[in-house]
């Protein structure tokens, strides 16, 4: 079994800002292949799409650390 890989999506839906993050299992994630996570959400199927942009997240999805504020390192 392949380790999952996280992505944050980001995009213009109808002229609206807005964000997903999926996991599959897939090293990288093209635009193309983006959009179509996009618009299998229900809502996304006929909208306008533009502007996707796709972000690799290599690090852990750490609850208790909120993203934006500064971290002391351990140790």
């Amino acid at each position: 079994m392949k380790k999952q890989q996280r992505f944050l999506i980001s995009y213009l839906c109808n002229n609206q800002p807005n964000t997903m993050e999926i996991s599959c299992d897939r090293d990288s994630l093209d635009v193309e292949t983006a959009e179509k996570y996009i618009r299998s959400i229900n809502t996304a199927r006929t909208a306008s799409i533009t502007d996707i942009r796709v972000v690799g997240l290599y690090h852990q999805n750490n609850h208790h650390v909120h993203p934006g504020h500064y971290q002391q390192p351990e140790g």
